[in-house]
C-alpha cells in the first residue's frame, strides 16, 4: 500500500487509508514529511525508520513501532500496541486498553481512558498515571455466572507497570499532583477481586495474544506463578481514589522513592 502525501496541514504528511496498512517509513520518508504519518482507519502496522519519526495510528487496532531514534507514538482510539525501541521516545496510547513498551532509551509513556499495560524496557523511563481518570469503576454484572463471587464492580487502575527500576524510573503525576498527595499500600489481585487469576486467564485470550506480541509473558506478571498479582498500588491521599499499580513491587519501596522520582506531567 502507498502512502499518500497531504500538504493541507500545517507540516507536510503521509496518510494511510481506511483499510489495514502495512508499512515501513523510510528516512527520506521521515525527513520530507515532518507532520508524520497518519495511519487513519483500520488495523494497521507502521514501522518506523532509523531516525526520529511521527506516527499516528488513528482509528483501529494498530502496531506502532518506532524501532531507532526518538520516535512519538500516538495509538489513538481501539487497542493498540506501541514499541518504541530504540532512543528517548515518547508513547501516548490514546483511548482503549493498550499496551506500550518503551524498549531501550529514556522513554515516556502515556495512556488515556482504558487500563493500560507499561514496560519500560531499558533505561530510565516516565510512566504517567492520568490523575483526572482515577477512580474509574468497571461493571462486572456481565461476568458473575461465569465467576461466581467476584464483586459487582472493580475500580481500574489508569495503568499498570510491569518493570518498575527503583533505581531509575520515575512515576509522572498530571493535574499537578506530587508525591505528597499520594498513599501506597499493597496490591493482591486474590484480596482485590476475589478470584484467582488462573481462572480468569483462559477468558482472556486477545488480551494474552497481544501480551505476546509485545514480549511481556504470564511470568512476568506473575513470577512465582501462583495466579496471583501482586505490588503496588498508588491511590490519590484526598480521594482514595486508584491510580494504577506497579507489579512485584513492595509499597515500602514505591512509597521510600524520593520526591525526584515523582514528576509532573503536562502534554
Amino acid at each position: 500500500m502507498v502512502l499518500t502525501p497531504d500538504f493541507s496541514a500545517p507540516l507536510p504528511r503521509l496518510l494511510g487509508t481506511n483499510g489495514d496498512d502495512n508499512e515501513i517509513i523510510t528516512v527520506q520518508q521521515a525527513n520530507d514529511f515532518p507532520g508524520g504519518i497518519l495511519a487513519l482507519s483500520g488495523n494497521d502496522t507502521i514501522n518506523g525508520s532509523s531516525v526520529n519519526d511521527l506516527i499516528f495510528g488513528g482509528r483501529g487496532e494498530d502496531d506502532l513501532l518506532g524501532n531507532d531514534g526518538n520516535d512519538s507514538l500516538f495509538g489513538n482510539k481501539d487497542t493498540d500496541f506501541l514499541d518504541g525501541g530504540s532512543g528517548d521516545d515518547i508513547l501516548f496510547g490514546g483511548k482503549g486498553t493498550d499496551i506500550l513498551v518503551g524498549g531501550e532509551g529514556n522513554d515516556t509513556l502515556i495512556g488515556d481512558a482504558g487500563v493500560d499495560i507499561y514496560q519500560g524496557g531499558l533505561g530510565s523511563d516516565v510512566y504517567v498515571f492520568r490523575t483526572e481518570l482515577a477512580g474509574i469503576e468497571q461493571d462486572l454484572g456481565g461476568v458473575l455466572s461465569i465467576l461466581p463471587g467476584i464483586p459487582n464492580s472493580i475500580e481500574l487502575p489508569n495503568a499498570v507497570i510491569t518493570d518498575f527500576n527503583s533505581a531509575e524510573d520515575i512515576i509522572g503525576l498530571t493535574g499537578g499532583l506530587t508525591k505528597a498527595d499520594l498513599t501506597f499500600e499493597d496490591f493482591n489481585s486474590f484480596e482485590e477481586f476475589g478470584i484467582n487469576t488462573n481462572l480468569v486467564l483462559p477468558l482472556l485470550n486477545d488480551e494474552l495474544e497481544l501480551l505476546a506480541k509485545t514480549g511481556i509473558s504470564v511470568q512476568d506478571l506473575d513470577p512465582n506463578n501462583d495466579g496471583i498479582l501482586e505490588g503496588t498500588a498508588i491511590r490519590i491521599g484526598s480521594t482514595n481514589q486508584l491510580l494504577g499499580y506497579v507489579l512485584n513491587t513492595e509499597f515500602s519501596e514505591v512509597a521510600a522513592l524520593p520526591e525526584s522520582q515523582f514528576i509532573s506531567v503536562d502534554f
